[in-house]
């Protein structure tokens, strides 16, 4: 720490690492990691989802990157990085926020120091006087770099230029939009954040979802379909049944180990599951948008523990089961944390009962009822069918909502109350919906609903009582290795065939429809809703209050089955109050799901247990 700073080695030392501008160039296969098992030396195909974060902070372009990974993916590494290049290229102040002072010492002394000592171009930058290295700063020539706590006395006065900020959903409330006023009015200024999880509606979560909010894909070896590896009951598989249990009930995780792999969500082929294909498989891995409104110097980058190569599955499965049995017995931090660390998700600090005006307000679109969606891939209008309360005056009634559907968003064009049938297919014709397209509820008046879905060409929906959850589908299809039936399970089944009528073209037709399984789809439409997914679930800026109120009453409670002594969780909502466009907007859902062109993006978005309010059924009948 004592070699004297000279002209020649300081500028002798400036072109040590030739590179093409960004930091992986800069960094790859010549940076000493001293205090890392994993990266001694750090090369970047070891943690391919950390290179292109890296370009962006590189890019002169970029502002701003928010990043959410989760614990032990090396995004620590990408500060890291950034603290040693700007040693050497940078001028001004470069701050390194943690929660704590302790957290920031223990980065200085255990991390930043280390790593300088161990790389002589950045050792020959210390200042030879011992006064400008502290505990909490270092002042090189013409940079100073502060490593420090979130606190107000450190978030005033100073103008900086590069802000790196570490878990600021841990901070308290204000204090990571004071730092980001330290940069206002520097040029160039680089702002950073880099987290596991989050909590929905924070300053970080709000930061995130205004970026890019880029996913983690990685392509399957047998179709070749890129798609984010998610912590799904259909994609993370592992026998848990009575087979694998000791004599106590309890599970013998020795047994289910060999059975936990990956299924791709295109072919429902199963992955390998070994260390040297996940590597590869890894290195073939690109970051895909799903905000188009994200400001082009704004990007943000997730993944899920699946995506990281040197996670064992066996091990993440394990952990998942695990902290949904702990959830269900009350304690929730080991959810949480699984959901924030393993996931890298936005926790919900709110109670899931009742009213969410905060969740409702995020959900609100730039756009009004009516509005033409351009990334829409395809529309539906659904309709509830109700009789009315002669007692209160009413008559027959329906109630609808048409939704269009893109690739990473869904948005509400319009929803309301009809009085006939005429008036459903009046509308239908001005909002645009294709015919088959439109799917009424037909469980209740089956044959009256039935015969106006063949006089109009629409489609039925009925939703199943049994607490099922998914439809077996057994279905031809073309793989790698030829033709082979295929296994799927879906929330709905196979079409079904009821009433015979005539169609307004005078031919006879068969009415038809399809049952859909409640339970999933009001998990999936709850997360949805909630935006606990990346897939936005947008209503108009102008909606009514109606929607609002009747898709705010549905919460849900555990239950036991008094035949067996089983506690489930139910979906329940107050019989004094509506809730059709709730039904309305998950039998949309349910319609966009049986769509070939939407159903790989949504389903796997919903029904996994590894939700925030957990599924109705117990670990062991994930299968």
């Amino acid at each position: 720490m004592k070699t004297k700073l000279t002209a020649r080695t300081y500028l002798s030392d400036c072109f040590v690492i030739p590179h093409d501008g960004d930091m992986v160039s800069w960094a790859d296969g010549k940076l000493k990691i001293p205090y890392s098992v994993r990266y001694p030396i750090y090369i970047a195909n070891e943690s391919p989802w950390l290179i292109e974060v890296m370009r962006a902070i590189s890019d002169p372009k970029i502002k701003r990157v928010d990043v959410r990974m989760p614990a032990g993916a090396a995004k620590s590494l990408i500060g890291e990085i950034m603290v040693a290049q700007s040693i050497v290229e940078s001028h001004g102040l470069f701050y390194y926020v943690w929660q704590t002072d302790d957290d920031a010492k223990d980065a200085m002394e255990d991390r930043i120091i280390p790593m300088i000592e161990a790389n002589d171009f950045l050792k020959n930058r210390l200042p030879e006087k011992q006064d400008k290295i502290r505990r909490q700063k270092i002042a090189f020539p013409g940079f100073s770099f502060y490593c420090i706590a979130a606190k107000p006395s450190k978030a005033q006065s100073k103008r900086v230029k590069i802000l790196v900020m570490e878990e600021p959903h841990c901070y308290e409330a204000g204090m990571m939009s004071a730092f980001e006023k330290r940069v206002e009015g520097v040029k160039d200024p680089k702002i950073v954040t880099l987290s596991t999880g989050s909590v929905i509606g924070d300053e970080s979560d709000e930061a995130f979802i205004a970026g890019s909010c880029e996913e983690w894909q990685v392509p399957c070896p047998h179709c070749g379909t890129y798609q984010t590896m998610i912590d799904s009951r259909e994609r993370l598989l592992g026998q848990l049944d009575d087979e694998v249990k000791d004599k106590d009930g309890d599970y013998t995780w020795s047994k289910i180990t060999p059975t936990v792999r990956y299924n791709c969500i295109k072919c429902n082929e199963d992955w390998p599951s070994d260390d040297k294909f996940r590597k590869e498989q890894s290195q073939k891995g690109i970051y895909t948008a799903t905000n188009f409104n994200a400001p082009s110097d704004h990007r943000s980058f997730h993944m899920e523990a699946q995506g990281v190569h040197y996670f064992p599955l066996h091990q993440l499965f394990m952990e998942k089961i695990k902290s949904v049995q702990a959830y269900k017995r009350g304690a929730i931090e080991p959810f949480k944390d699984y959901m924030q660390k393993r996931r890298a998700m936005a926790w919900d600090e709110s109670p899931s009962d009742g009213d969410d005006d905060a969740a409702f307000e995020r959900s609100k679109g730039d756009y009004l009822k009516g509005e033409e969606y351009e990334h829409e891939i395809s529309r539906f209008m659904c309709v509830d069918n109700q009789a009315g309360k002669a007692s209160k005056g009413e008559y027959a009634h329906r109630w609808f909502v048409c939704r269009s559907f893109g690739e990473y968003e869904s948005r509400l064009i319009d929803e309301g109350k009809i009085t006939t049938w005429e008036e459903v297919e009046e509308r239908r014709k001005e909002l645009g919906v294709e015919p088959g397209r439109v799917l009424v509820d037909c469980a209740w008046d089956t044959p009256n609903v039935q015969a106006v879905c063949v006089k109009y060409g629409w489609q039925g929906l009925w939703g199943d009582t049994t607490n099922k959850n998914s439809f077996p589908h057994h279905d031809q299809v073309m793989t790698p290795k030829g033709l082979a039936q295929v296994t799927r399970h879906l929330p709905f089944s196979k079409v079904q065939i009821g009433h015979v009528g005539i169609g307004t073209s005078g031919q006879q037709r068969q009415a038809r429809y399809f049952f859909w399984c409640n339970k999933p789809i009001k998990d999936m439409w709850h997360r949805l809703k909630g935006g606990h997914t990346t897939y936005k679930w947008s209503v108009p800026a102008d909606i009514s209050l109606e929607y609002k109120a009747q898709t705010n009453v549905e919460f849900k409670r555990q239950t036991t089955v008094k035949s067996t002594g089983k506690k489930v969780w139910e979906w329940f909502f107050p019989k004094s109050k509506a809730n059709h466009l709730t039904d309305c907007d998950q039998m949309c859902l349910v319609a966009a799901i049986m769509d070939a062109k939407l159903q790989t993006i949504l389903w796997s978005v919903g029904g996994d247990e590894s939700s925030d309010i957990p599924k109705d059924e117990t670990p062991d009948e994930n299968k």
